[in-house]
């Protein structure tokens, strides 16, 4: 790859990046679960989302993860983005993602937005319709059969194991039944249209909050959709609903319900993280703490929950965190600061590189469960 479009890669991958979904202090502690003789890691996979600082080059970042024993890494990619009105296909990211991915390590999942936390994300002249309007299934199976033919070494590598549809689904349909019946037609043709190109092999869901599964209402209508997907896909941040983060204490019950109330799916987790802001009742230490309760549950669940995706490898910039309060409609609300914090401190590092408690957590814990290296 030449100096240009590995640029082009670190910033497409910085603006592109996924998103979702009482602080402690004094010495971390070792890894809770390092002395209990933990299950080995076994068929799970640990993924997590990679990020480029300035003092670290995506490639540099992704063997990082590599190192630590990730093995899968997801690309979120806006339809607006790749189609900003229909037919003018902007082809830069996907022939990047197709000269790259296929020679690394790890798997790669596709997190394509059509419907994202905020709200559609469209072709500007589609702005408006509705989900299940033709015109708007026709125009995203075509974009579909465009992005395909230019991953052609991806295809043939065999590593896209996963394509989501939609990410964070249940922000925008909430308990609406009509809205949730026009996106299920929406994403039935579009998973018929994906496996035509990619095969079966290829796992096809939607993303859901773990909000979802705690609201009566809206978790009825997911439970509806959920015989549609191939596999239940959360993210999972342990929120109050001021974006202060619950006690880790929460973790093993929010697990139980997860395989409870997904009883019929294996489980992933496409973006599972701790804020460790003051600001949000949180601290490095309980971060790090939270990598442990997460594992300690993992263990108990590892035959239902195949993949869990940490956030962030680094935190963001301050000024991307800034942006994301703006992109969001938090300006002005009273839990802004919190909202930022939140958005910001997710990191395993911080911005600088600097590691903070839980990225040695994570080492310990992995080290325990004989993870492969």
């Amino acid at each position: 790859m030449n100096l240009s479009r590995s640029t082009l890669l670190v910033t497409l991958f910085i603006i592109l990046a996924g998103c979702g979904g009482g602080g402690g202090s004094g010495t971390p502690a070792p890894a809770s679960s390092t002395n209990n003789s933990p299950p080995t890691q076994g068929s799970r996979i640990l993924g997590m989302d990679v990020k480029a600082v300035p003092s670290v080059t995506y490639a540099s970042a992704y063997g990082k993860a590599m190192a630590l024993g990730v093995r899968e890494v997801s690309v979120s990619l806006d339809w607006s983005i790749l189609e900003p009105t229909q037919g003018a296909y902007d082809n830069t990211l996907p022939g990047i993602i197709d000269s790259y991915y296929p020679l690394q390590t790890g798997d790669i999942t596709l997190v394509l937005r059509p419907l994202d936390t905020a709200g559609a994300r469209f072709p500007s002249d589609l702005a408006g319709l509705d989900f299940d309007n033709p015109t708007v299934i026709t125009a995203f199976e075509n974009f579909l059969t465009n992005l395909h033919a230019q991953l052609p070494t991806l295809n043939a590598s065999g590593k896209l194991k996963w394509i989501h549809v939609g990410n964070e689904i249940d922000a925008s349909l909430g308990s609406d039944a009509i809205k949730w019946a026009k996106w299920q037609t929406f994403f039935k043709a579009a998973k018929i249209k994906i496996e035509s190109l990619w095969g079966t092999g290829v796992n096809v869901s939607s993303i859901v909050q773990f909000s979802s599964l705690t609201n009566t209402n809206v978790r009825t209508q997911y439970l509806n959709f959920l015989p549609n997907l191939d596999s239940a896909v959360l993210t999972y941040y342990p929120l109050n609903t001021d974006f202060t983060m619950r006690p880790v204490s929460s973790i093993a019950a929010d697990f139980d319900l997860m395989t409870t109330t997904v009883s019929s799916k294996s489980i992933i987790l496409q973006e599972c993280g701790y804020a460790s802001s003051s600001v949000n009742n949180s601290s490095e230490v309980q971060q790090a703490d939270f990598i442990s309760e997460v594992f300690k549950a993992w263990d108990k669940h590892k035959t239902r929950i195949s993949v869990i995706d940490f956030t962030w490898q680094y935190d963001v910039s301050e000024a991307q965190a800034d942006q994301w309060v703006i992109d969001y409609g938090m300006s002005g609300q009273a839990n802004a600061d919190k909202f930022k914090n939140y958005l910001w401190t997710l990191g395993l590092s911080k911005y600088d590189t600097t590691e903070k408690a839980a990225l040695q957590r994570l080492r310990d814990e992995l080290k325990a469960r004989s993870w492969v290296q």
